[in-house]
């Protein structure tokens, strides 16, 4: 089990990882969708031809070999997504936890607003009030 700020980071290093996992489904996706969409390629290559002489060949076909290793690419993904959703899942509990044991209600907050809610130094600063500046704020969970 992992203490304190290391819990923190490893969850918001988590996060990240979830993040690039959706854009990468996303772009898979549309390279599947372009290349399903786009039919059939066309491509012009040099070599014999029926009647024996030698010269330019257009040739003309569907990439299955691409689309399956983009849609195999897609599966590995979600696997990897799900797996990752489901380790910040049981990481959300024991960060609860965690928040929950801390004594100064005010580093509770910073860390609820920067972990849980992903907001920036100055969104928490804002969302705490007073003179709080996102340096200040970034600053005092540097001390804790």
């Amino acid at each position: 089990m992992f203490l304190g700020k290391e819990l923190l980071l490893r969850y918001a290093d988590l996060q990240a990882e979830i993040e690039d996992l959706q854009l990468r489904i996303r772009k898979t996706e549309c390279q599947i969708e372009r290349i399903q969409a786009g039919g059939t390629v066309l491509d012009s290559v040099r070599g014999t031809r029926k009647d024996g002489t030698i010269g330019n060949i257009r040739i003309e076909g569907f990439p299955v070999v691409i689309r399956d290793e983009k849609l195999q690419r897609l599966h590995r993904y979600r696997l990897q997504l799900r797996n990752s959703e489901k380790r910040a899942a049981e990481l959300v509990s024991e960060i609860e936890k965690y928040i929950n044991s801390i004594e100064d209600c005010r580093m509770r907050r910073i860390i609820r607003y920067r972990f849980i809610d992903k907001l920036s130094w100055n969104a928490v600063a804002d969302k705490m009030g007073g003179n709080a500046t996102g340096e200040s704020v970034r600053k005092n969970f540097e001390r804790f």
